[in-house]
């Protein structure tokens, strides 16, 4: 199929594309219709399907390609391709682009692909393709920004690029221009991969002091770009943290590398894993930033040479409270986990103060915990030291699901208060989703705002979700006098389960053979499945007080919370209704999702 559209107001069409030889020329045009016709002012140029707007040669050399074609204004087109695969292509270049966001013109949905399957309702997912970690989560001058990690050519990870949305409210995003491609290399090269990995944003004033979003007159991202060789082993990798400013939110000046590990002696010993800046403003007892530390995920040596390193979170700061002065030096470990063996890294780090309590998180890298959870998220809490690091008197996990992974947070500063929000990604470690050629891989959870509660990290929903995702009520009563399904038109929904019996089964999820099931007994709830890819697999959310049980259905994603705690799950759904199976005691609430 052809790509066809409108401009309306646009004026460049962006196009991620393929050469499919590469001893050829390629190219992408911009074809007016035939029904629009055109005056002398463009090309005479001819072509089957109109006259030629605009072309874009690949640069020499490139087997990828992003390409910028400028468009004239309120006319028909058709994108043609010469020796190229067109993978993704959107609407871009316009003063309110914040507002109205991207027009998408491939993929889009067809006779063959309608890429409603596998869709979620309420989670934030891209148009199409792979998507993992959230990025550069924050709130700038009016709006939720979510970056993220984004392939646009294929269904799997790949060279990574940044996606980007913003959002009023949390729930509703506004898709915005890819933000930040991989290096030039890598189009270059097809041995090579890597690209602009994790990081974080933060806004800042004019003098590059962390400020409140409202009054933030610039916004400063912090990731990593990484260059690996593809030869199966990841033996030849290279990674330094980079820092971009932008004023608009949505484009970004020149990159400059702040961190990396070739930087001095004192930061020898660092394992090939050194990615995922995340930075943080440090603040003083009158409020004003006193410091700015950056988080990088690696591994660091504990016991000795020949010990096995500790995953680490290694942290550099600034001098003084300006992120922009270029300053960052290597102040030493703020984690060492060696608890956990197996651990590659403790990726995307977290290190923040809330509640009166010093906080540190990471995701867990090729980690299996003892109940079979895949790549846990673990928090840590207790006391930094003179130096950074934390010394944990509390830790868990951030999810007791098996789809979390890569989460971030951000300190939002508006109107005179503040909280901590955090966002994850929903991977699909067991092969739950089914591809499709214009489907979408990955997912992101709803966001949570955190708490420290006696030395425990807690999260749930941000008020957001339930003031604007949750819609009409279907059912509220004594599960006694309310027996049967609860059908539930478009397949997404939320329940509430309160007044629990010391035993209380909720079937999540039943298709045919395979099943979904909460259990609350006295001293713990628990997930299980069965005839399902998680079987054998306990979901143990160490919740033994839960008076409260929610659980957000979204096709198939399964968010759980009891107690503070939280459990992410995906289940293999394809349906577009669905219906909550009444538990056997308590008083259920159920009520659809929507946006």
């Amino acid at each position: 199929m052809t790509p066809t559209f409108s401009s309306h107001g646009y004026g460049d069409v962006e196009v991620y594309a393929e050469r499919i030889d590469d001893d050829k020329p390629a190219s992408i045009a911009a074809i007016f219709t035939p029904a629009q016709g055109t005056d002398g002012s463009v090309s005479d140029a001819e072509d089957a399907g109109g006259r030629i707007a605009a072309t874009a040669e690949f640069p020499k050399g490139q087997w990828r390609a992003h390409l910028t074609i400028p468009l004239a204004e309120d006319a028909d087109y058709v994108l043609s391709s010469d020796n190229a695969r067109i993978a993704f292509a959107y609407l871009s270049e316009r003063d309110d682009i914040l507002d109205v966001g991207v027009r998408y013109v491939w993929p889009v949905p067809t006779a063959d692909d309608d890429m409603t399957a596998g869709r979620a309702s309420v989670h934030f997912q891209p148009i199409a393709r792979w998507m993992n970690d959230p990025n550069g989560l924050c709130y700038f001058q009016g709006r939720y920004h979510m970056f993220y990690q984004f392939n646009p050519f294929g269904w799997q990870w790949d060279q990574m690029h940044w996606g980007h949305a913003v959002s009023r409210d949390l729930i509703h995003w506004t898709h915005l221009p890819v933000a930040f491609d991989p290096q030039p290399l890598l189009y270059l090269d097809r041995g090579q991969t890597g690209g602009a990995f994790s990081g974080s944003a933060i806004p800042i004033d004019n003098d590059g002091v962390p400020c409140a979003g409202d009054d933030a007159t610039a916004l400063a991202v912090f990731f990593t770009r990484d260059l690996t060789r593809k030869d199966g082993t990841e033996g030849v990798r290279d990674e330094w943290q980079v820092r971009a400013i932008s004023h608009d939110g949505i484009t970004f000046g020149l990159e400059k590398c702040v961190v990396s590990r070739h930087d001095g002696d004192s930061i020898d010993g660092f394992s090939i894993n050194f990615r995922d800046s995340k930075v943080e403003a440090v603040y003083a007892a009158d409020g004003s930033v006193a410091y700015n530390i950056m988080a990088v995920a690696t591994n660091l040596p504990v016991d000795g040479p020949t010990a096995p390193p500790a995953a680490a979170i290694a942290l550099f700061r600034t001098e003084g409270p300006s992120i922009t002065k270029d300053d960052w030096t290597y102040c030493g470990p703020g984690l060492l986990d060696s608890s956990h063996p197996g651990t590659a890294s403790l990726e995307c780090p977290d290190y923040f103060t809330l509640d009166a309590t010093d906080v540190a998180c990471g995701s867990l890298m090729f980690y299996t915990d003892p109940q079979g959870r895949y790549e846990p998220v673990g928090w840590y809490t207790g006391t930094f030291d003179t130096h950074g690091l934390i010394h944990t008197t509390h830790r868990g996990y951030c999810d007791y699901g098996s789809a979390w992974y890569a989460s971030q947070t951000f300190l939002e500063r508006r109107d005179g208060g503040a909280r901590r929000i955090q966002i994850g990604w929903i991977p699909d470690w067991h092969k739950i989703r089914v591809e499709t050629p214009n489907g979408v891989n990955g997912a992101m959870t709803l966001p949570r705002e955190l708490h420290v509660k006696d030395g425990k990290l807690v999260s749930r929903p941000v008020a957001e979700v339930y003031d604007h995702a949750l819609g009409k009520t279907l059912a509220d009563g004594d599960c006694a006098d309310e027996p049967g399904d609860v059908e539930v038109p478009g397949n997404a929904w939320y329940a509430r389960l309160t007044d629990l019996e010391p035993t209380t089964r909720m079937v999540i999820a039943r298709i045919g053979d395979s099943e979904m099931l909460l259990t609350r007994t006295v001293g713990t709830v628990r997930i299980t499945t069965t005839g399902a890819a998680t079987d054998g697999i306990d979901f143990d959310m160490a919740a033994p007080e839960a008076q409260t049980i929610e659980v957000f259905y979204d096709h198939g994603i399964v968010e759980v919370f009891a107690d503070g705690n939280a459990a992410t799950l995906l289940f293999a759904d394809s349906r577009a209704d669905g219906e909550v199976v009444v538990p056997n005691a308590g008083h259920l609430t159920v009520r659809q999702l929507r946006l």
